[in-house]
């Protein structure tokens, strides 16, 4: 994730804004046009004359899929002026919009600090959306569409404030095609990784790797994985927990030496610590480099870039050795997306209708259909036909099985450590620290967090 609110994407992330124009306010001498049935049978109970804004994050996903349950809310409530808006730069766009009590009704969280708005109560409780009428499904809970683990995502000391949308996963991508020309096989362990690099600088002109330099967290995901497949889950619930030396774990520092070699024997693309995710992917869907870490958002985002036969592909990230205590297929991954009601919106239960209405299977259908991700609702890819891309994600997804955990916790509940885990990211890629100075410096940033009391802490 950026450190600015942009991107990571990130997760993940993206390009031009779209603001319509509001329409004019409902007239005071209108009827007030309320859904029927109560909030906890059917939908929200909406006022059907007050205007609704929804604010979308115009990153890898896009927002054309947003027009559809924008349309069907307006349908539903012909006299609500219904308002999008998008951006990239959400704490700079929405944080003074909290502060003066005026944010969106529904936000499409990527970059505030989720955690902290569920601590301080500016998000709403969403937990009774669960049990609501599925928008397209009569007589069905909504918690009854969804598939296993998303009603349980988006918790806070047992209160949900945000429902995923799409069922993400991350790793290493790389064109197929030109991997069965040059005959390389894909490695399971990063020393593998680093010998097929010295192969690939050595007999071609292709960079081995690039990645989206200016979002460090792009090549943390990876090396935290790849030390994860080496010790274990328990250095997971260490490093989340902020127990003491966790960053200290002799997997970590060995990930950090193996992915430091990535720059210092040259097998980055020229310049990839300093370019943006939108130039180094368009790099790699060019063919100068082999391999580039992402997420599955990385076609959506990038794929035009691509010559029809790239047969992008994604893999799992290598682990360390065979003796793992982690399987190579392990990912990160499961439900994903944040969609949030501000619980100080003008319009809170028009938010929560329009949410009612986005995790729709309709609506859930239309939208793996533009953007090849699979989502959340039980048959929501049924009819769309997947690309090379997704169904290579499709594939890694079963061939994990339960080897799957949804990114590691700090990095959702302390944003500023994962702030700072970027700087230090950037610093170990661009050699300006040793992988040991850098272990101690993650270890700084953690034990600060852990004794600072204005910091709200969780545990795995």
């Amino acid at each position: 994730m950026s450190t600015d609110g942009k991107v990571d994407r990130r997760t993940l992330l993206r390009v031009a804004l779209a603001a319509p124009a509001v329409g004019a306010l409902a007239s005071c001498a209108k009827p007030v046009v309320e859904k029927s049935g109560p909030a906890s049978t059917l939908g929200a109970k909406v006022d059907g004359s007050k205007p609704l804004e929804f604010f979308n994050f115009d990153g890898g996903y896009g927002k054309k899929w947003t027009e559809m349950p924008l349309d069907l809310y307006r349908k539903e409530f012909p006299q609500a002026a219904v308002k999008l808006t998008s951006g990239q730069q959400l704490q700079q766009q929405l944080q003074p919009r909290f502060i003066q009590g005026n944010p969106p009704d529904l936000i499409e969280n990527v970059g505030l600090d989720g955690a902290a708005l569920a601590a301080k109560k500016q998000v709403m409780d969403i937990g009774a959306l669960l049990d609501m009428e599925a928008y397209d499904q009569p007589g069905v809970k909504v918690r009854d569409t969804l598939l296993p683990g998303v009603a349980e995502h988006g918790v806070y000391d047992g209160v949900k404030y945000e429902m995923p949308y799409v069922i993400g996963t991350g790793g290493i991508w790389f064109s197929q095609k030109l991997m069965d020309e040059h005959g390389w096989t894909y490695p399971k362990t990063w020393p593998e990784m680093l010998a097929l690099c010295a192969e690939i600088k050595k007999s071609t002109k292709i960079a081995p790797w690039t990645y989206q330099g200016k979002y460090p967290g792009y090549l943390t995901s990876p090396m935290l994985m790849t030390a994860y497949k080496a010790a274990g889950p328990e250095l997971k619930k260490k490093v989340d927990n902020l127990e003491p030396n966790a960053w200290r774990d002799p997997a970590l520092v060995q990930a950090a030496e193996g992915y430091q070699e990535l720059a210092a024997k040259g097998y980055l693309l020229e310049g990839s610590q300093a370019i943006d995710h939108k130039q180094s992917q368009a790099f790699w869907a060019k063919g100068q480099a082999v391999f580039i870490p992402c997420g599955g958002w990385l076609e959506n985002e990038s794929g035009q870039d691509a010559p029809k036969d790239f047969a992008m592909t994604m893999m799992p990230i290598p682990g360390w050795s065979a003796s793992d205590k982690a399987p190579f297929e392990t990912l990160t991954g499961g439900p994903g997306g944040a969609l949030i009601v501000p619980a100080q919106a003008k319009n809170p239960q028009g938010g929560l209708e329009l949410l009612r209405i986005m995790i729709s299977k309709k609506c859930m259908q239309n939208f793996a259909g533009l953007t090849n991700s699979p989502v959340v609702v039980k048959g929501g890819t049924d009819g769309v036909k997947l690309t090379h891309a997704a169904e290579s994600m499709q594939k890694a997804i079963a061939a994990a099985g339960s080897n799957m955990f949804n990114d590691w916790q700090f990095r959702i509940w302390y944003k500023k450590l994962l702030d700072n885990s970027d700087k230090a990211m950037a610093a170990l890629m661009n050699r300006e620290v040793t992988p040991d100075e850098w272990s101690k410096q993650m270890q700084k940033y953690a034990d600060e967090t852990a004794k600072d009391p204005s910091i709200k802490k969780f545990h795995a």
